[in-house]
């Protein structure tokens, strides 16, 4: 009887450990993936600056 319950309690305890990994690896890919979404809509937002000074360049060059 004892063995059981012990068998029983370690099992459900790598249970529990076993979706904590598992957690743990979904925050880090999430993070991952937020990371590089970010990174990707910060080039888009200096390639959004430069071509507006580009054509702020170019209406104040036609204005003269």
């Amino acid at each position: 009887m004892y063995l059981m319950e012990e068998l029983a309690n370690e099992r459900a305890r790598s249970i529990v450990e076993q979706a904590q990994r598992r957690r743990h690896s979904r925050r880090v890919r999430l993070l991952r993936r937020a990371r590089r979404l970010e990174s990707r809509a910060e080039r888009r937002m200096i390639a959004a600056w430069r071509r507006a000074a580009e054509l702020r360049g170019a209406v104040q060059a036609a204005d003269y």
